[in-house]
């Protein structure tokens, strides 16, 4: 389904009822046979509303399902070599004629399966369990050096506590890891870059450029590398360098992506790393315009900004490239942080800003938690951060998070800190 958002007052409006401008609602291929809406009669999906997975309904995917127990170990019991072969034998006929049953032959847990388990960590004890509760937006797994071009690049990079710059050519890497049992043949890598926003769909993504990769399984020690993105990444001005930026690694046949594949909370080949650094020797001031993106349906939502201890914050270990970074909460600094009330999405150039307004007064027209109702049109919100007071080594960190239905739907951290 394909939303355009037109104000022409002939525009039909959605069904939905939860648009407050006009919208056109197109099925793609009515669309692309001539016809002004759609005729086909199939349902018109909203923003961010899960759609079922487009395979046949029958036979069933392979796996556990509810009250199915184990099977036996069919090796279980073999008296010598003559007998093991026997049961071997007989166990692969037992697989080959329960493959052809409507169920499929029975699995046990995935990452204990001869199949690859490909993996872009959201932390450094990231193991691939799906979903998380934890901020998945750091990943410790993608890495930026500005003023490169890829071509130039060395297959690693030379630190793993780059910033990206705007304007000039960055190059990209990533961690990527197979977890499984077994090895990986061509799976490939690719490489996005958002502008700043704390919910991700397709149609917001920009392709960098993509790349493949074999990778041994886990016992094997090859079953992670660090792979360079083969193509120059330019940040624009607009953003300042604070783009999102997300990795993906999959294998179509042996590990596909699941039915949410831009989602890093649900879908462990997502890596996602929404983090801006203020560098400043004080006060360091930040003014971003964040999208509430796509990601979750209409319905009760909820904006909160977090401040969290530096000695709490492990992703600044990877900006520092050392264990201890040494940070710590900047003592006696007078700070403002907060976002103001969301609003329908607008061009580049007429967003707002609270530049040149004092700090008491800008204060009184931010929010630190925010509970609204969404619909389907593109929100946004202005983050704005002044910290002034900053240390050497002192540093502060934020976290403007949103919340669906009491659940973390994404974020974006801001570190602040003097060098």
């Amino acid at each position: 389904m394909e939303i355009k958002k037109v104000y022409k007052p002939s525009a039909k409006r959605c069904d939905c009822g939860c648009h407050t401008t006009k919208v056109v609602i197109r099925c793609c291929e009515c669309h692309s046979k001539g016809h002004e809406d759609c005729s086909c009669g199939e349902r018109k999906y909203c923003c961010g509303e899960p759609r079922e997975p487009n395979r046949p309904d029958s036979p069933n995917p392979p796996g556990w399902e509810p009250g199915d127990t184990p099977a036996p170990d069919p090796l279980a019991g073999a008296q010598d070599p003559a007998d093991l072969t026997r049961k071997f034998n007989q166990a692969v006929i037992d697989i080959i004629r329960q493959g052809g049953s409507p169920k499929g032959p029975r699995f046990g847990p995935r990452k204990d399966e001869y199949l690859p388990y490909l993996l872009v960590r959201a932390d450094a004890g990231d193991r691939g369990n799906r979903p998380l509760t934890i901020p998945f937006w750091e990943s410790p797994d993608i890495f930026v050096s500005p003023d490169l071009n890829a071509n130039v690049a060395p297959d690693t990079p030379a630190t793993l506590g780059g910033t990206a710059k705007a304007g000039v050519p960055n190059a990209l890497w990533a961690h990527v890891w197979n977890l499984g049992r077994a090895p990986v043949y061509n799976a490939r890598v690719e490489f996005y870059w958002f502008n700043p926003t704390l919910g991700f769909n397709e149609d917001a993504a920009n392709l960098i450029g993509a790349t493949y990769v074999d990778l041994g399984d886990r016992e094997s020690g090859h079953a992670h590398r660090i792979v360079k993105c083969p193509e120059t990444w330019v940040p624009t001005f607009v953003n300042n360098g604070h783009e999102c930026l997300v990795v993906r690694i999959f294998e179509p046949l042996t590990d596909p992506l699941t039915p949410a594949p831009w989602n890093a909370n649900s879908d462990r080949h997502v890596g996602q790393r929404n983090i801006a650094v203020v560098n400043a020797s004080s006060p360091a001031e930040l003014e971003l315009h964040l999208s509430l993106g796509c990601g979750i349906p209409p319905g009760k939502a909820e904006l909160i900004v977090q401040e969290v201890n530096p000695t709490e914050f492990n992703w600044l270990a990877i900006l520092e490239n050392r264990r201890d970074h040494g940070y710590t909460q900047a003592p006696g600094t007078k700070q403002v942080a907060g976002f103001t009330y969301p609003t329908l999405t607008r061009p580049d150039t007429d967003k707002g800003t609270l530049r040149g307004i004092d700090l008491e007064s800008a204060a009184k027209l931010l929010n630190s938690k925010l509970r609204f109702t969404r619909g389907c049109d593109e929100l946004e919100i202005l983050f704005y951060l002044h910290v002034d007071g900053l240390k050497s080594k002192g540093c502060s960190v934020f976290r403007i998070m949103q919340m669906a239905e009491g659940k973390l739907a994404g974020g974006y951290t801001v570190i602040a800190r003097k060098q």
